[in-house]
């Protein structure tokens, strides 16, 4: 099981790795509401102010890593764990 990377400015977990890590977080840890939930796991970053790598949850349910520059989240969801529908990917543009 592939459970992060060990990188220069921090452990970028992967969503297994943000289970087992998460349970036991006290900080860094961004609850997620559903519609940013479902904008995360489609593969977008998020506009949350937030500083360094951070777990994302949503309910009871860890949603990987992403890291913050201050301004917002970059996803690091690989493509092909990402949600689609149909032959697409969820977009802000869909209603």
């Amino acid at each position: 099981m592939y459970f992060g990377k060990l990188c220069k400015d921090g452990l970028r977990l992967s969503i297994e790795g943000s289970f087992i890590v998460g349970r036991f977080a006290k900080k860094n840890v961004i609850e997620l509401d559903e519609e940013y939930a479902t904008k995360w796991m489609s593969g977008e970053n998020l506009n949350i102010k937030a500083e360094g790598y951070v777990i994302l949850k949503w309910g009871p349910y860890f949603l990987g890593c992403g890291k913050g520059d201050g301004k917002s989240i970059k996803n690091y969801v690989p493509k092909d764990r990402r949600l689609s529908y149909g032959n697409r990917r969820v977009s802000e543009d869909d209603g």
